[in-house]
């Protein structure tokens, strides 16, 4: 299918404030200092997520807001409630004599965006190379509060995208150094299992739940880490090192994001292949070069047809996620965005790849593995 043209329209029809419900004690933490985990990833750009659920019978906008939003506004409210930091606010920049933190004050909320989209649905969540600028309008702002006088932002954004006759894509933006993708995973976990319950979302216990652990002191940091990471921080600021944006490929005319599929099979051939030239054993991910963790489940409507982490196009990192959902055939996907012309490229490599191991595995057959 020919690229989409870039102005299709996404207005925005609603924005709410979730707060979580019920708040929390009176006696829980208010502010959560960041560690040296945390300020590891204070220059990085946010993390940007797109989940998008097919559903055909969703027949127009009226319809979502009346019989879907009220649901996916309370579980919201009351996953917050377990993880109610992501309600809460980070300053814009590290205070010279400040502790970096992320601070929650009763009210606080996030800011859920409803939008509609006359894109075409079914095109953006497909593996082809898709202009990323298409793919920006889904995704919700860090909303920044306070002017000039100690600015501060959100660290977590909703959008809600529906596409009439076709789907719903929910978009997030999480400030990068708040969560790891861990943490990310384990709350959208808990708001999927809450909204699963419906009705009896407002009194939810998630069977199996663990709820996230806020208590700093587990962390030891006998060498002073954090310390060092903040002064590394404010020596990039004031050298006016620009480096993180040489890795920012959004800044580059013509830039596409693309999934390419690595199923099972295929990395049993390029194991096979490394194997012979090495004798050494890999895991699938260290196949792939890279490591990433990011298992996202089912949540609304069941499994997502597709995930999209946009935010690789300012990082220049790998989006790495199992497979095993879409088609039964397992494997890992591999997300990434380059100019069109470097995608390409990239995509010729890839083919290329995956016929010299097919070509391998059929000159070689004694290597084949039995079949069960």
């Amino acid at each position: 299918m020919a690229p989409g043209p870039l102005t299709l329209a996404v207005t925005v029809l609603e924005q709410y404030h979730v707060s979580p419900t019920p708040a929390p004690a009176p006696g829980q933490l208010r502010s959560l200092p960041l560690t040296f985990f945390d300020l590891v990833f204070w220059d990085f750009p946010p993390v940007q997520r797109l989940f998008f659920y097919a559903s055909a019978d969703l027949s127009d906008v009226p319809d979502f807001l009346h019989s879907k939003l009220p649901l996916l506004n309370e579980s919201l409210a009351a996953a917050l409630h377990h993880f109610y930091p992501l309600a809460g606010r980070l300053p814009c920049r590290i205070q010279e004599c400040a502790s970096p933190e992320v601070v929650y004050s009763d009210g606080d909320s996030v800011r859920l965006t409803v939008a509609v989209s006359r894109d075409d649905f079914q095109d953006l969540a497909g593996d082809h190379p898709r202009d990323t600028a298409r793919l920006r309008p889904l995704l919700p702002p860090l909303a920044k509060h306070g002017g000039c006088h100690r600015p501060s932002q959100d660290v977590l954004a909703v959008q809600v995208t529906v596409f009439p006759g076709a789907g719903v894509c929910v978009g997030t933006t999480l400030h990068h150094a708040v969560a790891d993708g861990s943490s990310y995973v384990h709350f959208l976990k808990t708001w999927a299992a809450i909204h699963r319950l419906g009705d009896e979302c407002r009194e939810a216990v998630v069977v199996g739940y663990t709820p996230p652990l806020f208590d700093r002191g587990v962390l030891r940091d006998d060498t002073a880490l954090r310390e060092s990471f903040i002064h590394d921080h404010r020596h990039l600021v004031e050298s006016g090192d620009r480096r993180l944006d040489e890795w920012d490929v959004s800044r580059r005319p013509d830039t596409v994001l693309a999934t390419f599929r690595f199923t099972d099979e295929l990395l049993r051939r390029l194991g096979r292949h490394v194997e012979s030239d090495t004798s050494a054993r890999c895991s699938p991910y260290a196949l792939l070069g890279v490591y990433a963790a990011a298992d996202f489940g089912a949540a609304w409507g069941g499994q997502p047809r597709k995930v999209e982490i946009v935010s690789v196009e300012r990082t220049g990192a790998l989006a790495l996620a199992e497979s095993g959902g879409r088609n039964g055939d397992g494997g890992i996907e591999v997300g990434l965005a380059l100019p069109r012309l470097q995608m390409e490229a990239f995509r010729a490599f890839h083919a290329e790849l995956v016929g010299l191991l097919h070509a391998n595995d059929v000159a070689t057959p004694l290597l084949r593995e039995p079949k069960s």
